[in-house]
């Protein structure tokens, strides 16, 4: 059996071969089941709302273009589409009956107006994003990154396409993040794009999995002289829109939870859930802009006219360029434009410089379309300046549930006044010198970046090339001129390191930070395991003094960020004299990026030598960093304690605290630990600062006066309750002999019960579990739901809850079907029985799911919908999954945030509700964990290192010892249990299906 890519590739070459031609590209065909059909695509243009003396007009409309994807240029200013067929709606996925293709749209009279369209293939599938250059067209179709060869440059591949790259995986689980976005960048790499729930472990054909370069959500570069391929940035959710301002620096889109991104390399940033593929990354980066375009305490309201339409239309972004063109008037020059997806608007940012980067603020939105159909996607500046607008033209969205309306797609134009015809003599017109100084000085960016890419396949004369270093050198021409002269040199060729080394004092803090990226372009990068196995690292003792010196005297945050991102490309051992450089520099504590970056370029050093963490805590007060690198020596406090020990003795008085924080949060799950021989000393220092956190650390290193101490607060009715509460917590970690006497006496009293309950459910015993069942009422409401997770974690405990439910002594109704299926995962025939017996089962075949999906979309019409109470669908939503869900900034974390999900389509909320595991996120996939204590655990895992696990279960995070683990399993079934509704009245189901539907929230009866 062929391996997946191996097939694809097959499929192709049969494509490309004739077997399957050109003629024989099947029909697109529409599956949207919403009535109607997009404006027509004049009336459309002509009803967007734009700034005065702007105008939008139609490029190019259906037929001529179907759902367009991506686009990208060439240097014959042709716009080249990508039009996506084969996804489908979520049900099926992917159609692959169906094929994509590229065309080849041309305005030949300038007019803003495409006359004339080519099919340059029409062979491919699931196509995300192409774009032209070396020779070629590069098109992105997960899992592979694919190069057709045009050399000639007559519109006809000259053979089957060459797959460049593969590993860019399309998840079972969740097929709406893959790969897309191919632009190329200031430095002549290709740049592109992954969302997490598509991660891939990329390389070229036939690179063995351990040489793969892991990717879970962010972006990516290809150099396709060198064949290397380097993962930037982890995190993020969807990332679909990327640019470079004049400057060379690079920002991004996302579309859900953040926005706006700095490109940043060796950036961890923050995403919807799941870990960051490096475990050492404890917390991870925020986005640049200062505000949402959603209320973020309301929701995240995805119809424009619903809630959040003043601040922006909603959360869901593709599409971004930054304004770099010269047909729009003065003002303009450096804004960032974004689609917003829901909005059916161009949301504009603002960037201004902040510390070590940038921020986003927010600006007036300068479009607003009037079509419900428009989905815009993506969006380019043009040779004449003006920009151009891709809309996907459908009424679904990210979360497709209505079908595809395939043969719709508009491509619009967006000027300011009366454009001119863009002058392509500026590419062609005298001779090479006189083009080049043209092209360096050309106010919009699109001919420098066209001429830019052409200099990788023709090369440049070596007259031409002395001129851009003329130019790249002197101080007095403009910097952005100076920027293009660095950045085409370096296209044709790695530019002279001396050149460059005497660049890296010059005055403007960006040609120095252009300058140290291309100094150590070709250092090999790696963000999360610190080396690659097989990386081969250079000599780099010529350069690093000087970056060195750099660090510890420049005064450009920026400056400071891009030697952060150095540290990733250093040999671990080499790293230690730039990372003590770039800690020392206390103006940067607060900064919002450095010290993220310099401890995930710290992390390695710990792995191969614990105590250059101890060093780094020497010079560092980033007191973000202090705790982290806490954390991780107290990882590693058996291998190497004394530098534990070391990092106890050096701690100023302001570490005190972080470093309590981090050994604390690293011993996390542990019952022991040696003691540490400055821990005494440097305890008697930290008492005042965290006396608990002293204490707990105490009893886990084996204190018996401080176990003492535990105990007696635990039990102190006079102390404030969380003491106490905090207090039981490490009195039961530390698992004493009279641990069940103590928690047995806590029983009666609210609030400490529930923590003593997970204490006594250490305990197998049948006496003890009926004894805690007949405490149930005890239990404040609000916290049952946690008390029943922790009934269901033991036969014994399960068999008494069913037991006094079956005498009416608890309700029925308390007992969720989550709390169901964990009871079924002991496996334990007569306790499921009694389940049955008592509560009753959840099992449906698919067909019964399909049969009551139907039922249900029958019996839920508008009318009957119109008729809901709301606040009473609030009051059941709340009931039965706040527990797991968060809705509107409240509620649990174990499954994902509703807000802002596709829940005002009813299909996608019924697909959801009754056939949960059709679709799970990777980052959501229950995982079940059987203890050697004998409990029986639930939930996703939160984190993991070399030596506990951490599983978010229903109410609490629980970390585990790997020693401690019986049995890991992850079951193919949804984390959100089957059934939800079954248990419910007709109006019930009613009211909260109309209360999930509604975009803003109400309140409760």
């Amino acid at each position: 059996m062929l391996a997946p890519s191996q097939s694809h590739s097959i499929f192709w070459i049969l494509l490309f071969c004739g077997r399957l031609g050109a003629s024989d590209f099947p029909t697109p065909y529409i599956s949207e089941k919403e009535p109607g059909l997009p404006m027509p695509a004049a009336e459309a243009a002509q009803g967007m709302a734009v700034p005065e003396g702007f105008k939008v007009s139609v490029f190019a409309a259906e037929p001529d273009v179907e759902n367009p994807v991506a686009m990208a240029w060439d240097a014959r200013g042709r716009m080249w589409v990508a039009e996506n067929f084969t996804y489908a709606e979520r049900q099926k996925r992917f159609d692959l009956a169906l094929r994509d293709r590229v065309i080849i749209l041309e305005d030949r009279d300038h007019d803003g107006r495409a006359e004339t369209r080519r099919v340059f293939t029409d062979t491919v599938q699931m196509l995300t994003s192409v774009e032209t250059g070396r020779g070629g067209v590069w098109l992105m179709c997960p899992p592979q990154l694919l190069f057709v060869p045009d050399a000639n440059g007559d519109d006809v591949p000259d053979g089957p396409p060459q797959v460049m790259l593969d590993g860019f995986t399309v998840s079972e689980s969740n097929y709406h993040n893959f790969a897309n976005g191919l632009r190329w960048g200031p430095d002549g790499w290709l740049y592109g794009r992954c969302g997490h729930s598509c991660p891939g472990l990329l390389g070229v054909p036939g690179t063995p999995a351990e040489k793969r370069v892991p990717i879970k959500g962010g972006l990516w570069r290809f150099h396709p002289g060198r064949k290397v391929v380097e993962v930037l940035t982890h995190g993020t959710t969807n990332p679909w829109g990327h640019d470079w301002d004049a400057n060379g620096e690079g920002f991004f889109i996302n579309t859900v939870n953040g926005h706006l991104w700095h490109l940043m390399a060796g950036g961890h940033f923050k995403e919807s859930g799941g870990m960051d593929p490096n475990p050492e990354i404890y917390e991870r980066q925020e986005m640049i802009a200062d505000h949402w375009h959603f209320d973020t305490k309301a929701g995240w309201h995805n119809l424009s006219d619903k809630g959040a339409d003043a601040l922006g239309g909603g959360h869901a972004h593709v599409g971004m360029m930054i304004c770099q063109g010269t047909q729009w008037p003065a003002g303009w020059e450096g804004k960032l434009l974004t689609l917003n997806l829901h909005g059916r608007r161009v949301n504009v940012e603002r960037l201004e410089r902040l510390g070590s980067g940038y921020v986003g603020k927010h600006e007036p939105d300068i479009l607003k379309s009037a079509d419900p159909w428009f989905r815009g996607i993506d969006l380019s500046t043009g040779p004449d300046g003006s920009v151009y607008l891709l809309d996907w033209s459908d009424t679904g969205e990210c979360h497709e549930s209505t079908g595809v309306h395939r043969q719709s797609g508009r491509v619009f134009r967006v000027t300011h006044g009366d454009p001119m015809p863009a002058d392509f003599s500026l590419l062609a017109g005298g001779s090479e010198a006189a083009v080049v100084e043209r092209i360096l000085k050309e106010p919009n960016a699109w001919f420098e970046r066209q001429w830019r890419t052409g200099l990788a396949s023709r090369g440049v004369a070596p007259e031409l090339l002395l001129q851009l270093k003329r130019v790249a050198l002197d101080v007095k021409i403009p910097v952005p001129q100076r920027l293009r002269a660095l950045w085409a040199l370096n296209t044709t060729g790695p530019v002279e390191k001396g050149m460059l080394s005497g660049l890296l004092t010059d005055e403007d803090e960006h040609v120095r930070v252009w300058v140290i990226r291309l100094l150590t372009d070709e250092w090999p990068l790696d963000t999360v395991t610190g080396p690659l196995p097989g990386a081969v690292y250079p000599d780099v003792s010529g350069i690093l003094p000087a970056l060195v010196a750099l660090a510890e005297k420049d005064t450009s945050g920026l400056v400071r960020l891009a030697l952060a991102s150095v540290l990733q490309q250093l040999s671990p051992e080499k790293r230690e004299p730039l990372a003590l450089a770039l800690a020392a520099r206390n103006e940067d504590a607060a900064d919002p990026h450095l010290p993220h970056m310099v401890w995930a370029g710290s992390i390695p050093m710990g792995r191969g030598e614990p105590a250059a963490l101890v060093r780094l805590a020497r010079v560092c007060h980033w007191l973000q960093v202090v705790k982290w690198l806490s954390r991780s020596l107290a990882g590693r406090i058996d291998s190497a304690p004394e530098a534990v020990n070391q990092l106890l003795s050096i701690a100023t008085e302001d570490q005190i605290f972080p470093v309590l924080t981090g050994l604390r949060d690293g011993l996390t799950g542990r019952r022991k630990a040696a003691k540490p021989a400055g821990w005494d000393a440097f305890a008697l220092k930290a008492q005042q600062t965290s006396p608990e956190a002293v204490q707990a650390l105490g009893t886990l290193f084996g204190d018996g006066v401080a176990l003492a101490e535990i105990k007696r607060l635990a039990l102190d009715k006079s102390a404030e309750t969380h003491r106490r509460q905090t207090a039981l917590a490490s009195f039961i970690e530390a698992r004493p002999p009279e641990l069940r006497e103590v928690c047995e006496g806590l029983l009666s009293e609210p609030v400490l019960n529930l923590t003593a309950v997970r204490g006594l459910s250490l305990f197998e015993d049948e006496a003890l579990a009926r004894n805690i069942v007949r405490s149930y009422q005890k239990f404040r409401p609000a916290d049952r739901p946690a008390l029943l997770e922790t009934l269901v974690s033991r036969i014994s405990l399960a068999r008494a809850l069913l037991t006094d439910m079956a005498a009416g002594k608890i309700p029925k109704t308390d007992l969720t079907p989550f709390h169901a299926r964990q009871i079924g995962v002991l496996n334990d025939a007569a306790l499921s029985q009694k389940l049955k017996d008592v509560w009753g089962e959840v099992r449906e075949s698919s067909k019964d799911k399909r049969r009551q999906i139907g039922a249900l979309k029958a019996d839920l019409t508008p009318d009957v919908l119109n008729r809901a109470s709301l606040g009473q669908g609030r009051v059941l939503f709340e009931t039965l999954c706040t527990t797991c869900h968060t809705l509107y900034g409240s509620g649990g974390k174990l499954g994902p945030d509703l807000t802002g999900s596709g829940r005002a389509n009813l299909d996608y909320l019924l697909e959801n509700i009754v056939d949960p595991s059709a679709l799970v996120s990777a980052d959501h996939r229950l995982t079940i964990l059987t203890l050697k204590d004998g409990r029986t655990l639930a939930g996703v895992i939160a984190g993991e290192n070399e030596r506990t696990v951490t599983l978010r279960t229903l109410s609490e995070e629980v970390t585990a010892e790997h020693t401690a683990v019986q049995k890991r399993e992850t079951p193919p079934q949804s984390l959100m249990p089957e059934g939800l509704l079954t248990a419910l009245q007709p109006d019930q189901v009613r009211d909260v299906i109309a209360y999930l539907m509604y975009p803003v929230q109400v309140p409760r009866p």
